[in-house]
């Protein structure tokens, strides 16, 4: 018998949100007049999806923490992807 059923599932992981492809975050929208139409409240384009916080997350291949912020040398702040060396 499978006790996959029995886990529990994280409630902000249910949550609805609302992902702008044009802005590629998640972000507040209003409601247009028509069923499931949604504007971006940051740039006012119509190009949103929504879904559970985790289905949005898994299908834009989105990090779930937010990049860690790393002090050069000179002081200067950048995130911990930009200090990676990519020249493979």
């Amino acid at each position: 018998m499978a006790e996959d059923s029995n886990k529990e599932v994280a409630p902000e992981s249910l949550q609805i949100v609302f992902y702008c492809k044009d802005c590629n975050e998640i972000v507040d929208t209003s409601r247009v007049g028509k069923k499931y139409v949604y504007t971006c409240a940051k740039c006012g384009t119509k190009n949103v999806a929504f879904g559970t916080h985790r289905s949005i997350v898994n299908y834009f291949r989105m990090d779930e923490m937010p990049a860690k912020r790393v002090k050069k040398d000179d002081g200067e702040s950048v995130a911990k992807s930009e200090t990676t060396d990519k020249s493979l």
